[in-house]
């Protein structure tokens, strides 16, 4: 089957609001050239392929964070009536990914000729990422069709092969189910799936943007919390031990910086958090300055938190963690741009911003005063303070148990979820 009609820029449609710096396009293409032998003659023998003897629900999750979104769900969903993928498996295998995009080469030039100025610039940048995307929809398809997929569920919306698995489920008549793993920004695709379960009404606002949903989309709160209710400590805000959550934009000699003033201010006591793909850490700086690092591939955020009195971290969804933990957090800017507020964060009073480090040293010594009130974090997460707190993983699971019977209108509304409908007269555009 040939994909030269495939749309590969909306497939990435999340590449428009990436602020990421990418490579040249000659150093992407040698990239791309190292990752094909890479995935050919090295990571192919390390793939393997799972027995298709389930009932057709289907889990997919690439990445730490969306497993551990997906888990409090699967947890409560007997063994042999689902499968869980990752990239990991022979069906997603890049091998063949990267060999199957590049007949596409001369699709992906035509493209770029005839695209509008805006277009050519985001092809240019992403030029290797949209050329693998035709292989990555090809083995997609494959996939579910391979396994007889009922119900996808997936935990993210925009990365490139979650989209080619939706876009395919959409033309095959799979239904899908989606599971917010973490907070988003203004600019996220649509929702495409058939069942929508959204953190708060925050979230929707910002999916809005896009577009009216296509199925029907529930306020449940974020499933990704159950884990948390043992883990929120009891805090009296005498703050001794501050984390400092980094990012990809944070620039790492500023980090360093805070790091030396928080010291001379008499807070010795620190632990620093890179994100998973952070790639700049200086471990022996880190470790000359008696600085604990909290490894984000073995610790969750939630057991991060729970460790520290105060955290400070430049604009991260990590800020709705730490408040839905009860945890004093500030957002402080650590990098080279100036802060947007993506997620509204400060326009929605979740959190504090510091614009200096005499501001910052103010909140820390007052951590009371950067608490957000109980409404704001049913806004983010409305399942905050209900009855269904702690409690998603299993409510979820019970619904994606009728989705596979196509019972799914057994499925008890007064569970306290929120249907969008409901409330979608009170946005404003």
């Amino acid at each position: 089957m040939k994909y030269s009609n495939l749309n590969v820029l909306e497939i990435n449609e999340i590449s428009r609001i990436v602020k990421e710096k990418q490579p040249s396009l000659f150093k992407q293409i040698c990239i791309f050239i190292g990752q094909l032998f890479y995935y050919t003659f090295i990571v192919h023998f390390k793939y393997k392929s799972l027995p298709v003897n389930y009932k057709g629900l289907l889990f997919f999750g690439v990445s730490l964070n969306n497993r551990r979104s997906l888990e409090p769900i699967i947890n409560n969903i007997e063994k042999d009536t689902y499968l869980y993928l990752n990239n990991h498996i022979t069906d997603v295998h890049k091998r063949r990914a990267w060999w199957h995009s590049i007949p596409y080469l001369s699709t992906l030039i035509k493209l770029y000729k005839k695209s509008d100025k805006e277009d050519k610039a985001l092809i240019l940048k992403y030029f290797t990422r949209l050329l693998t995307t035709y292989g990555l929809y090809e083995i997609a398809g494959e996939m579910l069709d391979k396994y007889k997929v009922k119900v996808l569920v997936l935990a993210n919306d925009h990365n490139d092969i979650n989209r080619c698995l939706i876009f395919n489920a959409l033309e095959k008549g799979i239904k899908t189910v989606y599971v917010q793993h973490a907070s988003v920004k203004r600019g996220f695709p649509r929702l495409d799936f058939t069942y929508s379960f959204l953190d708060g009404k925050e979230s929707l606002e910002k999916y809005l943007y896009d577009g009216k949903p296509k199925g029907e989309v529930y306020l449940s709160g974020g499933v990704r919390f159950d884990f948390l209710y043992d883990k929120i400590v009891k805090r009296n805000y005498d703050i001794k031990k501050i984390g400092v959550a980094i990012n990809m934009l944070d620039n790492f000699d500023k980090v360093k910086k805070l790091c030396l003033f928080l010291k001379n201010n008499n807070y010795h006591d620190l632990i620093l958090r890179p994100h998973p793909r952070y790639q700049h850490l200086n471990t022996e700086w880190l470790i000359k300055n008696n600085i604990a690092i909290s490894n984000p591939k073995e610790e969750s955020s939630f057991d991060f938190i729970s460790k520290i009195d105060f955290m400070i971290s430049n604009e991260s969804a990590i800020h709705l963690d730490a408040s839905i933990m009860y945890c004093p957090t500030v957002l402080y800017n650590m990098s080279d741009t100036s802060v947007l507020d993506d997620y509204n964060f400060v326009k929605n009073y979740l959190v504090k911003l510091a614009n200096t480090e005499d501001e910052l040293l103010k909140f820390i010594k007052n951590p009371i005063e950067v608490m957000p009130t109980k409404e704001t974090l049913q806004y983010y997460n409305a399942s905050s303070n209900s009855h269904l707190e702690g409690k998603l993983g299993s409510t979820i699971a019970h619904f994606l148990e009728l989705l596979c019977q196509e019972k799914e209108n057994q499925f008890d509304r007064e569970y306290g979820f929120i249907n969008v409908s409901d409330f979608l007269h009170e946005i404003k555009d």
